[in-house]
């Protein structure tokens, strides 16, 4: 659950007197007020485009300086794009797997945010991939043994065994990078694997599953699921 906490700071000013410029308009069935009255505004459309517009406001406008950014202007209220995410391929099959030859499947996790800081992408596992008895495919270490649920490692070997995943983002260093998901049984904690500062219109990530086994793995259908967590920031 998402809390949204409104802090409202009141401040009292004692100042000297000031010319304010502002319209008002009065009439026995009216009283308006306003810092200033526009002479059009509203949406245009036609079969080739589509227009809002404000004109006659004073100072409308982007301003910004170190730490503060004002969006000045009736135009900011008309809505951003909303908030979505989706995630193709929804039952990831292996197939039957052969020792010592990996097999990867891949999905498309998609988002778009609204105005504001972006979004944060994160995920974790139920469990490692496990068979019914519990026997399960450890989450891989790496070919250096350095992969976590937040460190991604080098996966080149054949004889590196384990399940894995790697993302085309920032958070891992090349395709053949790949880390652990968090494994909510054992308590640890969703880990980011994509985000950005800006807003974002249908922008993919593409995820790739990797899975390999020694000889001595039991046979049998190992299965468990994926948690993906996307959060748009405000």
């Amino acid at each position: 659950m998402t809390k949204i906490i409104f802090l409202i700071f009141l401040v009292t000013s004692f100042l000297l007197p000031v010319t304010i410029l502002a319209q008002h308009f009065s009439s026995n069935s009216y009283n308006i007020d306003w810092g200033n009255f526009n002479i059009t505004s509203g949406r245009k459309t036609s079969t080739n485009y589509s227009l809002t517009d404000t004109v006659g406001q004073n100072a409308p406008g982007e301003y910004s300086k170190t730490g503060v950014k004002i969006k000045s202007g009736f135009q900011y209220i008309y809505p951003f794009d909303q908030f979505s995410f989706a995630v193709d391929n929804l039952s990831i099959d292996f197939g039957a797997l052969t020792p010592g030859v990996a097999s990867t499947a891949t999905s498309t996790l998609t988002i778009t945010s609204p105005s504001g800081h972006g979004f944060q992408i994160s995920s974790f596992e139920n469990t490692p991939l496990k068979l019914n008895g519990g026997t399960t495919i450890p989450d891989v270490a790496g070919d250096n043994n350095l992969a976590s649920e937040s460190t991604a490692d080098l996966w080149q070997n054949a004889t590196t065994y384990g399940f894995g995943f790697n993302a085309n983002t920032t958070y891992f260093t090349s395709s053949n990078h790949f880390r652990q998901f968090a494994d909510f049984s054992n308590f640890e904690t969703p880990q980011v694997l994509d985000s950005s500062n800006t807003p974002v219109k249908n922008h993919q990530t593409n995820i790739t599953y990797k899975v390999n086994i020694s000889t001595k793995q039991s046979a049998g259908t190992y299965q468990n699921y994926i948690v993906y967590i996307a959060t748009p920031q405000y």
